[in-house]
């Protein structure tokens, strides 16, 4: 059954516009694979990762960054890409560990009391400052404070003074080692007792008392 608003040649025209449509888009797909063969995959690369960290051009990062998943959609320059792109992975795996690391009293961050572990702080952006050792080897001078010369105020000679006490809690401490115990020495055996003169006279003192009562006893009576 036919429409009563249907027109063959309306039809005609729409089904036109499909296949015009479906030929440029072969064409642009085309032209952009021609272009995107002929260009070096690694400059674009950098390229994208520099617009990243600036983020002063956002309509040309879009730009590149719909090139380079055209190439990878397309395995464009797989040869040179893959071998690439394995060495970048190990080199931000490394640099997030050594990010990571905590470098102590080495740390250009290093403060003994508020920051004894040498910590990255975390700039107004939410990224990490560089985690950098010291001594730098560029150093930066900073201008002295206007209010000091206004002021009149002279500096102390000799260095700078510090206002925190040397640092502690970054130290191990070792385990204190457990006392020897001395060697028990041997009690002495009791030395025996040897009976005196004393003693024997007093064991036997009365039966010779009783001898000599017996004895002048006799005589008294003889």
């Amino acid at each position: 059954m036919i429409r009563s608003n249907y027109s063959l040649a309306k039809e005609v025209r729409q089904n036109e516009v499909k296949l015009k449509q479906k030929i440029q888009q072969r064409q642009k797909h085309q032209h952009k694979l021609e272009k995107l063969t002929k260009i070096d995959p690694i400059r674009l690369y950098f390229q994208i990762e520099r617009l990243e960290k600036d983020k002063n051009d956002e309509k040309r990062l879009k730009l590149l960054k719909e090139d380079w998943q055209f190439i990878r959609k397309n395995k464009l320059h797989s040869d040179k890409l893959d071998g690439f792109l394995d060495q970048q992975k190990q080199k931000k795996a490394k640099q997030e560990k050594d990010q990571r690391r905590l470098w102590g009293k080495d740390s250009i961050y290093f403060n003994p009391e508020l920051n004894p572990l040498g910590k990255v702080p975390l700039d107004e952006q939410g990224n990490r400052y560089p985690n950098l050792t010291g001594p730098l080897r560029q150093k930066t001078r900073y201008a002295p404070d206007p209010l000091i010369q206004e002021l009149g105020i002279t500096m102390p000679e000799g260095d700078a003074p510090q206002f925190y006490k040397s640092p502690q809690n970054i130290k191990v401490e070792k385990a204190p080692e457990p006392e020897k115990k001395a060697a028990s020495k041997p009690k002495p055996k009791p030395k025996p007792v040897v009976p005196s003169n004393l003693d024997h006279d007093s064991d036997g003192g009365y039966s010779s008392e009783s001898d000599d009562d017996h004895t002048s006893k006799r005589l008294r009576v003889e």
